[in-house]
Order: C-alpha cells, then structure tokens, then sequence
C-alpha cells in the first residue's frame, strides 16, 4: 500500500466554533481501495486498546503515508496554527465495533485528544473509509463543565469505572441504558457533524470535543469490508 493523493483537492472549512474549524476534503485519495484491502489482508492483527476507543485498531508505518503527511504539513498549517516543521504523525485503522451495553462510561461520552507532550498541540486527520454513510460521521461538541470532566477523566485512567457511583448519581443519562453520544445530553452541547462519506477527509483540532456520530450500532462490524473503518492520523505539532 502506498496511499496517493488526489492532485485536484478542494479544501472546504467551517466554522465550528469562534476559535476553531473543521476542514472537510472529499475525494481525497485516488487509490482509497488500496488502503482497504490492506486494512482486509491484516484483519487478524487489528487490536484492542485499553483505553476509550469503542472498538479495534491496526497501526501504519507511515513510510506508507508519505504524501498524506506532506498534505498535513503542507495545506493544513496554512489553515490551523501549527508549525509545518516539527511534526509527529501516529496513524491507524479503526474499526468502531463495541456495542452499548459493553462500554465504560468514558465511552459514552464525546473526548479531546490527550497531548502526549508538553508545549505541543494535537490534530487529527479522519479518512472515511466505508460506503455506508448510515454507520456515522463525526460530531463536535462543547462541554457543559469542562473542568468537571477533567477531572473525572483523569480519575478513569487506572480504573474504567472510577467515578461511575458518582455519575450515576449527578446525571440522568447514566442511570439511563448506555449508548453512543450523538445528540447534546447532560455533559455537552453538539455543536455541528460531519457526514460519513466514502473517500472523505475530516481535519480539525485534537482540543474540540469530538466523538463518531454513531446511530445505529447494530451496522458495526470487525469485519473491515464491512465496517466503520477510518484512517486516523494523529497530528502533534508546535504551536505558531
């Protein structure tokens, strides 16, 4: 696999709120089917994570991904403020596959991307690669409490259930049966979404809470023809 852009990109941006934006490119790659049949021919070694993505993953070398990454550097720091030197591309396969009834309760809600350095700042690059938009785009939210779920986030990293009593306690939604975040509820206001699209680009701040806009769980599959896979590039840059 050897991912090659698409060398007539329209780049369209959106205000999602007055500090951030969500840049939506479709048609991105010329060879998208390329990067699913490699995601099939490796389905045996996608993974679990132990941390709140609903689902499966398979890690990319990105010597795979060279012309994505320079898109990224290129076109993106034009847009957002980032740095175009300096940059640490981590890109994977998702596959969303987790029913409701199996989630911690971190997984109910929408999140930002942890900073793995000090003095940097995160991105995210989302590929749709599925052609059933009814399995769900992207959705961006504001949080009703930020400092709150700060800390009960930061209180789940030893033990997915840490502060659940108390949650259950505060909130309404979790005494209520668990489901994917679509709608804003008692922690966050949605703001906009992005609609599935085979083939389509999504790119926006790591900072922006964000979840995937999953409806209907019952269309997910581990099965990566099937399913909700994603090409996710994670983005950690200097900030300008």
């Amino acid at each position: 696999m050897q991912l090659r852009l698409n060398p007539d990109l329209e780049i369209q941006a959106s205000q999602v709120t007055d500090e951030q934006i969500c840049v939506v490119v479709d048609d991105f790659l010329l060879n998208p089917g390329e990067a699913v049949e490699y995601a099939c021919s490796h389905t045996a070694d996608f993974i679990e994570l132990e941390r709140s993505y609903p689902g499966i993953v398979l890690p990319v070398d990105n010597a795979l991904l060279g012309e994505m990454n320079r898109f990224i550097q290129r076109e993106m720091s034009r847009i957002f403020p980032f740095c175009r030197g300096g940059i640490n591309f981590h890109t994977q396969f998702s596959l969303a596959t987790l029913q409701p009834q199996d989630f911690t309760w971190i997984q109910r809600l929408c999140h930002t991307d942890p900073r793995l350095e000090p003095g940097r700042v995160n991105f995210a690059a989302l590929l749709y690669l599925f052609d059933r938009p009814e399995m769900g785009g992207t959705a961006f939210y504001r949080w009703k409490d930020e400092a709150f779920w700060q800390e009960m986030t930061a209180r789940q990293r030893n033990d997915p259930e840490a502060g659940l009593d108390e949650l259950q306690e505060k909130f309404q939604m979790f005494r209520d049966p668990p489901c994917y975040m679509t709608e804003s509820n008692e922690a966050a206001e949605l703001l906009d979404s992005v609609p599935a699209k085979y083939n389509r680009l999504v790119f926006y701040s790591g900072d922006l809470p964000h979840n995937a806009y999953i409806e209907d769980p019952a269309l997910l599959s581990p099965d990566p023809a099937k399913g909700r896979l994603t090409l996710n590039c994670f983005v950690s840059a200097l900030p300008k």
